[in-house]
């Protein structure tokens, strides 16, 4: 038999599918290799407009070795995900180039939901998830219509029908990622060479080479809390601290992760779970001051910043247990002391005098710090994310000159007033605040919640936070356009602010990523073991894990095959067409079986001639039928009392009757 030929709307469409399934990999195939798939797609589609074949096969064969030679050349090799999901796209463009039968479409479309699998692989986006469910959609309904039927079904009806066969394997999906034995760890962790995923803090930070800092609603991490939270002038979550100062920049101090030093809580502990994104460090931020957590090789380094072995390359979740008041009254070691009082000697020099001036007015460290943020609140400074450049002196450049910055501006400044005056003093940067979710109970802390503050050693009480930036009066605070941000809101422009139900909408959506990455990214050995507690199975293990995937198995079967036969053999829907059917069955029961072609009249004369007893009731009935089907008058008679008729009309055999 021939292969069937494809039309030019199969080619459009089959092409329209590729491009929404290699959409999802813009940001890693090479660009050379989208050209090369839209290019020999463009090709195909203008031959196949004007009735010609594809190209010859010398032209077909020279490219497709070319550009796999090419692309070999440039990954070295066809293993792993990038470089096959790679290679599947560029076979995928230069098989259309020489599609000519449905058989190379089914082809094509293979290779369409291969891509899209492996898109899901790369990352672990809820909304990625939903694009890719849509392009699987609309690529089965475009194979249903890969059909030799003329003219083609209409979308409205392919469209239903993919619907359905997605719908129906749902159930299979469900069963198989619920139950199918799974690793300690979870499945979604396999793009961990994921390096273009890094955003928030670093670790430098020099104020005087920002003139705007954005307002970013990219989500950083999110918290929910065991049971109480924090007031809100104690939620600040710690991050990388700096401690070396040149000047103009600060960075982390490059040292190994020590001991912390243990401290004395002065408050209630706080529990929660830190749901963080990636970010490409290996510091994991949390509530100061962290005292335990279940994440394997983190250690909490002399400055109490958590880090990790590894960087946060995928979505990670930590129980943590802070203590946001301590204290300490061990003393500070003589090697800590000398790394946070340094400072360039031949840097900012005004901000030095102006140091040892209010150092020999206030000897007490607690007064000395007093009078500092005395400064910023009796002073003309300004809180706003649009500052002016500074000088290479950026502290000298601020304090008496600009007067204008954001929290980084203050805490840089603080901290040189205090080591100038022998006061040991860090800057420590992470996020403060965040915007509670009542829909989902959990906190949001985006990138715009980024925030940086100091610690002064105190003798006797230890390392004490100190945010200079909060002692800036409300009223001093520029809010010019959408330079403020008002605290707990959910979005940080103000058109945002102004329609209330816009906020409210970007929190329930915010929620649902909270449910997919609780329930399906973390869905790991131990989900399962609770799933079969909560099913109440005795001593569960896994081999009851596949006992009940397989008995959960064979139910999902059955009732697909259910459908499909249901599927393939339909009853009629029609109440009239069912009476009349169920009236054939009872009449085929006493050995007078209706024949294919014989209509409702001449099935009753022929009941006649066999059965006279049984005429007067099979006449009439077929009689009404008839009208109730056909006739164009109103019937004596509704379907519901022909109904009726049917169900009470109970022949009998030539045996039960006697004759």
């Amino acid at each position: 038999m021939k292969p069937t030929a494809v039309s030019y709307e199969q080619l459009s469409g089959i092409f329209a599918c590729l491009a929404l399934a290699l959409a999802a990999h813009m940001g890693s195939l090479p660009v050379w290799v989208l050209v090369t798939v839209a290019v020999s797609g463009g090709i195909r589609l203008v031959l196949a407009r004007r009735g010609r074949p594809a190209p010859a096969r010398a032209v077909r064969v020279t490219i497709a070795v070319l550009a796999i030679a090419l692309l070999f050349v440039q990954l070295r090799t066809f293993n792993g995900l990038s470089a096959g999901t790679t290679l599947l796209a560029l076979v995928a463009g230069l098989k259309l180039l020489e599609t000519e039968t449905q058989r190379d479409i089914y082809v094509i479309t293979l290779i369409i939901y291969f891509v899209s699998v492996s898109a899901l692989l790369e990352s672990t986006s809820f909304w990625l998830f939903i694009y890719l469910t849509l392009v699987c959609w609309l690529t089965t309904a475009t194979l249903l219509r890969m059909t030799s039927s003329v003219p083609l079904p209409g979308w409205r009806r392919s469209l239903r029908y993919a619907a359905r066969i997605l719908g129906q394997a749902l159930p299979v999906a469900l069963v198989l990622w619920l139950l199918f034995p799974r690793f300690a760890g979870p499945l979604w962790h396999l793009p961990a060479d994921r390096s273009e995923a890094e955003s928030g803090l670093s670790d430098t930070m020099s104020p005087g080479d920002i003139d705007h800092l954005a307002l970013s609603d990219e989500v950083a991490f999110r918290v929910r809390f065991a049971s109480s939270v924090p007031p809100p002038q104690e939620r600040y979550w710690r991050g990388p601290v700096m401690h070396d100062f040149d000047g103009r920049t600060w960075r982390r101090a490059n040292f190994m992760p020590l001991r912390a030093a243990t401290l004395e809580p002065q408050g209630p502990a706080y529990d929660y779970t830190m749901s963080l994104e990636p970010h490409q460090h290996r510091w994991l931020f949390a509530l100061d001051w962290p005292s335990h957590w279940d994440q394997p090789d983190t250690v909490l380094t002399s400055d109490y910043t958590l880090v990790q072995r590894d960087p946060v390359s995928h979505p990670l979740n930590v129980a943590v247990t802070s203590h946001t008041r301590v204290q300490s009254s061990m003393p500070l070691s003589n090697l800590a002391r000398g790394r946070d009082t340094r400072l360039p000697s031949d840097r900012n020099p005004r901000a030095v005098r102006l140091a040892q001036t209010l150092r020999s007015m206030h000897p007490d460290d607690g007064e000395y710090v007093r009078a500092v943020l005395a400064i910023f609140t009796q002073q003309s400074f300004y809180y706003t994310l649009t500052p002016p450049k500074l000088a290479d002196d950026s502290v000298d450049a601020f304090l008496f000159d600009t007067k204008r910055g954001f929290c980084e501006h203050y805490a840089s400044a603080f901290a040189v007033l205090m080591r100038a005056a022998g006061i040991p003093a860090r800057v420590v940067t992470g996020y403060q605040g965040g915007t509670f979710n009542r829909f989902a109970d959990y906190w949001i802390l985006r990138q715009s919640d980024a925030h940086a503050w100091d610690e002064v050693w105190i003798e006797g009480r230890g390392w004490l936070r100190v945010d200079p930036t909060s002692a800036i009066a409300p009223e001093r605070v520029e809010r010019y356009a959408d330079d403020a941000v008002i605290a707990d809101e959910p979005l940080t422009g103000r058109w945002q602010r102004r329609f209330r139900w816009f906020a409210e909408t970007q929190l329930r959506l915010d929620a649902l990523k909270q449910i997919w990455r609780e329930r399906i990214l973390f869905f790991d050995q131990n989900s399962q073991q609770q799933l079969l507690e909560w099913l109440n199975i005795p001593e569960p293990d896994g081999q009851k894990l596949v006992l009940l995937l397989t008995a959960a198995l064979i139910l999902v079967l059955s009732w697909l095959t259910w459908m499909v036969r249901r599927e393939a053999d339909p009853k009629p829907t029609d109440a009239l067409i069912r009476a009349y059917s169920s009236l054939c069955a009872k009449l085929a029961a006493v050995g007078l079986a209706r024949r294919a072609h014989e209509g409702a009249e001449d099935f009753a004369l022929r009941v006649a001639r066999h059965r006279p007893d049984l005429s007067p009731a099979v006449t009439a009935l077929c009689r009404h039928y008839t009208i109730l089907r056909y006739a164009a008058a109103p019937a004596r008679v509704t379907v519901n009392q022909f109904t009726a008729a049917v169900r009470a009309f109970r022949p009998r055999s030539l045996s039960q009757t006697g004759s």
